[in-house]
């Protein structure tokens, strides 16, 4: 049932009035809001029209200070590993000079170069482990786990929890050396004297080691004059013969090559002198007699052969030693499940006849990082991911910057290995080997040593990687700063309310309620009384 509510004459301009006061004082409490707080409204409603602008604008300030904040984190972090791994390079530039400059010149300083390239080895391993904010620089996509092993873990082993001994660099350089070496320490060979005027050298009698393990004769020997005469006879083993025909003349020579297990040779020259040190690598003294000369030369000869083993085969191991122990790897490669550096394998007599992978439990892998390989249809063909994008910051909607290291790439493995040869190789003493030994370790370490800036790719071109990414993210931060400024404009200009506007607004609004307030009480107040009267 639908009733009709009483109605008296002057209610609705009563009603009319109490609106307008009402309204006037919700504009006058809004008013004093936006004084009070600076904003046009609390509320997303209270914007009208500029609530979706507002919201979007607050949506990519919101991203903005997302981006800038991942963006100082890269930049520290990428800071950091430029100036670790310009270090690096450092080292490896500073030992090519030193080697370049001849250290060898007296023994002395040649043992001083084993211990300052011992040091800066172990500075480099250590460098390779620097952190910024609590995350590990040099492991790829995984940051929490330090990367490399301590220096001396990685150099003299350890014993893991289950008690097995992990042997380290030192130990496999000794190993690798030894095997070179043979029993004689001439790099395997066997020298006898079938006749008092003859000599003769063969190689390693172990198939299984022969040509894997230390030298094994090669090429034709030549010689000068007329007294001397030297053939390779046989293929396994082969054997140089060297006999005399008679007394040689000052100054005439035998030469053969010696070849090495990784294909170079090394040359050995014997000459005859009027007289010679005992100790000489390289000259015989003519003797009274044609046995006597044999003799002398007999004793050269085998001064030659450990010299050339102990310095040019035992260089040459010691760097494939190195090379092969900083390829390794905990984690990752080819098969996902780690990269084993090599061990020698025995028979049963100990004699060494190869190699076999090494194991977690037997050597130290002194990489503990990430170290993802790509997976083609040809294992073989695997390679390391590109290690710079194994890290990266978003540093806008659509832009990415990679940060990312390892500290197994492989230049830094070639300046790794260059500063350990060193370390191992240079020469400690001065003699008749010294020099021969000294060029070998600067061909070989010195080769290794280039990756630091002379080799396509380089530490340095990492640098430079790191540098350029730097770049972009210093960049990005610019153009972000901008945007953000352009962004916050646009929302103040929504969000804000001006101070003048809003006081003159206010002022006209209390003016016009104080005004309405002083009509309605005026009008309270008539009667037909006052009217009349």
């Amino acid at each position: 049932m639908t009733t009709i509510s009483p109605f008296a004459a002057g209610s609705y301009i009563a009603n009319r009035n109490t609106s307008q006061l009402l309204a006037l004082k919700n504009q006058l409490n809004d008013l004093s809001n936006q004084l009070s707080s600076g904003k046009v409204s609390q509320t997303y409603g209270g914007l009208g029209t500029g609530r979706s602008t507002a919201l979007a604008a607050q949506a990519t300030l919101s991203a903005l200070d997302g981006y800038g904040a991942g963006i100082t984190a890269a930049q520290t972090r990428t800071n950091v590993a430029v100036t670790s791994l310009t270090q690096v390079a450092k080292l490896g530039t500073d030992a090519r000079t030193a080697l370049n400059n001849g250290l060898q010149s007296i023994a002395a300083n040649t043992t001083a170069g084993r211990s300052i390239a011992l040091a800066n080895l172990q500075t480099a391993l250590d460098t390779l482990n620097q952190s910024a904010a609590g995350s590990y620089l040099f492991g790829g996509r995984d940051a929490t786990t330090q990367p490399v092993l301590d220096a001396d873990t990685i150099l003299n082993g350890t014993t893991d929890s289950q008690g097995n001994t992990l042997a380290g660099l030192t130990a496999l350089v000794s190993e690798r050396v030894t095997a070179e070496l043979g029993p004689g320490g001439n790099g395997r060979l066997t020298q006898t004297a079938p006749s008092a005027t003859s000599v003769q050298v063969t190689d390693e009698a172990n198939a299984a080691t022969r040509g894997r393990f230390g030298f094994t004769l090669s090429g034709t020997p030549t010689t000068t004059g007329t007294a001397i005469n030297a053939a390779i006879t046989g293929t396994g083993p082969a054997a140089l013969d060297i006999s005399l025909a008679g007394q040689p003349a000052v100054g005439d020579s035998v030469s053969f090559a010696l070849k090495m297990p990784d294909g170079t040779s090394t040359t050995v020259t014997l000459s005859a002198a009027a007289s010679a040190d005992s100790t000489s690598t390289t000259s015989f003294a003519i003797g009274a007699t044609a046995a006597d000369t044999m003799k002398n030369l007999s004793a050269t000869l085998t001064n030659a052969l450990k010299g050339a083993a102990t310095g040019t085969l035992a260089v040459n191991a010691t760097a494939a030693v190195t090379q092969d122990f900083f390829s390794g790897s905990a984690r990752g490669g080819p098969s996902g499940t780690g990269i084993m550096p090599q061990r020698i394998a025995y028979d049963a007599a100990k004699n060494p006849i190869g190699y076999v992978a090494a194991t977690p439990t037997n050597t130290v892998l002194w990489y503990q990082g990430e170290n993802t390989y790509t997976t083609p249809a040809d294992p073989t063909q695997a390679v390391p991911t590109t290690a710079l994008d194994t890290q990266s910051v978003q540093v806008s909607a659509t832009g990415q910057v990679g940060t990312g290291a390892r500290a197994n790439d492989k230049t830094i493995q070639n300046v790794l290995a260059g500063l350990a040869t060193m370390a191992f190789a240079l020469p400690t003493t001065s003699d008749a080997n010294t020099s021969a030994t000294y060029k070998t370790v600067v061909s070989k370490a010195g080769a290794l040593l280039s990756a630091s800036d002379q080799t396509n790719p380089s530490v340095q071109d990492t640098v430079t990687q790191l540098s350029v990414a730097a770049t972009r993210l210093s960049n990005a931060k610019t153009t972000n700063t901008a945007t953000q400024t352009t962004v916050q404009n646009t929302l103040d200009g929504i969000e804000q309310a001006p101070t003048e506007e809003v006081v003159a607004k206010l002022l006209d609004v209390q003016n016009r309620l104080q005004a309405s307030y002083q009509v309605t009480a005026s009008l309270s107040k008539l009667s037909l009384v006052n009217y009349i009267s």
